[in-house]
C-alpha cells in the first residue's frame, strides 16, 4: 500500500508534527495508550498505525489524514491506487460513523425532510443551546433503510441516545423529532462532546482571555485531554460554564504531573471547586445551567 519512502515520510511528517505540538515520544505514546517504542517505529517508518488510530492520531497532532498520510502530495495520481484510496475511505468512514451526532428516520418520514425547513429548525436549536452554553455540533440527518416507516433513532459515536417509532406523521413531526435532539443533546453532552467541539470552546476562550489560553492550549493540553476531562467532569454534575477554570486547574495540576490522566485532572478539578470561596454561589448555578 505505501512504499519504503512513503512510509518513512509519513514518519517524518508524525514526527514534526509531535514537536511542533512541544510533546515527546512519551507523552504522545501515552495519550494514544501504546508504547513509546511503537511510536518510535512510526516516526522511523518501521511500521504505520491502523485506521483507529490514525483517527486518534490525528485528532492529537490537529492534521488531517490526508495530509498526514501524504495524500495531498499525491494529488490525483493517489486515486489510481485502489488500496491507498480504501485505507483512506475506512478511515474517513470510521471518523464520520463514530464522531457525527445523526438523527436517522425510516424511509416513511422522507416526504417530511424535502422541503427542508428543518434545517431552520436545528438553526434555532442551535441558537436555544447556545444561551444555555452549550454548542450544537453537526448533526447529520439521513434516512436509514434499517429502521421502521415510522421510527426514528438519534445516535453518536455509534451509541444510540434516543430510538422511537411513532404512531402517525403530521405536520408536528419534525418539530418533535428536533425537540428529542435537544433533550439528548443536553442530557447526554458528556457523549456529545468531542476534541472538535472542545476546539470550537477554546476558540472563543481565546478572544476573552488571550493570557489564560496562549500557550497551554493546545501546547500543554492536547484538545483530546481537555475534551475526556471536561466528559469526566459534566458526569460529576458540573458544567462548561466552569471551563476557564477547569483549565488553569488542569494546568497547574500539569505543571506538578506532566503524566496526570484525565481522570486525576477530573477529580482535581471536583476537589478546587469545592474549595472555592463562593461554593454556595457556584452550586447554584450548576444546578441553574446542568447541560
Amino acid at each position: 500500500m505505501f512504499d519504503a519512502n512513503e512510509m518513512k515520510q509519513i514518519g517524518g511528517r508524525i514526527s514534526a508534527c509531535r514537536q511542533n505540538k512541544n510533546m515527546t515520544q512519551e507523552e504522545l505514546a501515552y495519550r494514544l495508550g501504546i508504547t513509546p517504542q511503537a511510536l518510535s517505529k512510526w516516526e522511523r517508518g518501521v511500521g504505520l498505525p491502523d485506521v483507529s488510530m490514525v483517527i486518534d492520531l490525528c485528532g492529537l497532532l490537529g492534521v488531517s489524514a490526508d495530509y498526514l498520510l501524504g495524500m495531498e502530495a499525491r494529488g490525483a495520481g493517489f486515486q489510481k491506487d485502489g488500496r491507498v484510496a480504501g485505507f483512506l475511505e475506512e478511515i474517513r468512514k470510521n471518523l464520520m460513523d463514530s464522531l457525527e451526532l445523526q438523527l436517522l428516520f425510516g424511509t416513511g418520514m422522507v416526504p417530511l425532510f424535502v422541503d427542508n425547513k428543518f434545517v431552520d429548525k436545528i438553526f434555532a436549536l442551535r441558537g436555544t443551546l447556545a444561551r444555555e452554553g452549550l454548542i450544537l455540533p453537526i448533526v447529520r440527518i439521513r434516512d436509514y433503510e434499517r429502521l421502521g416507516e415510522q421510527e426514528f433513532m438519534i445516535t453518536v459515536q455509534n451509541n444510540v441516545l434516543h430510538a422511537e417509532t411513532l404512531e402517525r406523521l403530521d405536520e408536528n413531526t419534525v418539530d418533535e423529532m428536533i425537540r428529542k435532539l435537544g433533550e439528548c443533546v443536553r442530557k447526554h453532552y458528556d457523549e456529545v462532546l468531542t476534541p472538535d467541539l472542545i476546539k470550537t470552546y477554546t476558540d472563543n476562550l481565546r478572544m476573552k482571555y488571550p493570557a489564560l489560553m496562549d500557550g497551554v492550549v493546545p501546547e500543554k493540553i492536547s484538545y483530546n485531554l481537555l475534551a475526556e476531562t471536561a466528559r469526566l467532569v459534566l458526569r460529576r454534575g458540573d458544567s462548561l460554564v466552569y471551563l476557564p477554570r477547569m483549565i488553569e486547574i488542569m494546568d497547574c495540576a500539569l505543571r506538578k504531573n506532566p503524566d496526570a490522566a484525565a481522570e486525576e485532572l477530573a477529580e482535581r478539578i471536583g476537589q478546587v471547586l469545592e474549595r472555592e470561596d463562593n461554593i454556595d454561589v457556584i452550586l447554584g448555578k450548576r444546578t441553574e445551567r446542568q447541560p
